[in-house]
């Protein structure tokens, strides 16, 4: 009895797996883009470059990952970055007035108590964007279409912040 429960639920584990790399290809050109992003953070080599895409999605999608990579997030995700961004600094200023420690030195929670929301705002702005950008350069791994893989070798032999992320990108595509 348990074999069969088991291989029953190995099953339906195999046909969502098959059903949602399926759904890929009917996501609109926004969504898979955004999904693309988003899913690449810890990408699994093993799994998540194996996903086949139509020709036409690759053609569709390559130009938004690039947009990202040579843009950033747009302003629609932005604005709502901002917004979740203002509420953990009010959260984080709430606390450190509550008057503990929270295993901090003096010297740190001064520092946490005098940065102002512009400075607290403009670093995590610039980790935000760096991670959207680099994100979308392993989205185009997963792609791998022409225009995308120019994308990646270009952005590799530049001496920009994100070099190290084409390469890794690259470096998925290889393996």
């Amino acid at each position: 009895m348990f074999k069969y429960i088991f291989i029953n639920i190995l099953c339906v584990l195999f046909s969502l797996t098959l059903f949602a790399q399926a759904n890929l290809n009917q996501l609109t050109e926004a969504e898979l883009a955004d999904h693309l992003i988003n899913q690449t953070c810890g990408i699994d080599t093993e799994n998540a470059l194996k996903t086949k895409l139509s020709a036409k999605k690759i053609q569709a999608v390559e130009p938004l990952l690039i947009k990202v990579y040579e843009d950033g997030p747009s302003k629609a995700e932005m604005g709502a970055f901002e917004k979740n961004c203002k509420q953990r600094y009010d959260m984080i200023q709430r606390a450190l007035k509550s008057g503990r420690s929270y295993g901090l030195s003096k010297e740190d929670l001064d520092f946490a108590r005098k940065q102002s929301w512009e400075d607290f705002y403009a670093l995590e702005k610039e980790k935000f964007v760096y991670n959207s950008r680099s994100q979308a350069l392993t989205a185009l791994a997963r792609t791998r279409g022409e225009q995308g893989m120019k994308t990646l070798n270009k952005a590799a032999q530049s001496k920009s912040d994100l070099q190290k992320s084409a390469k890794a990108a690259l470096k998925l595509i290889e393996n």
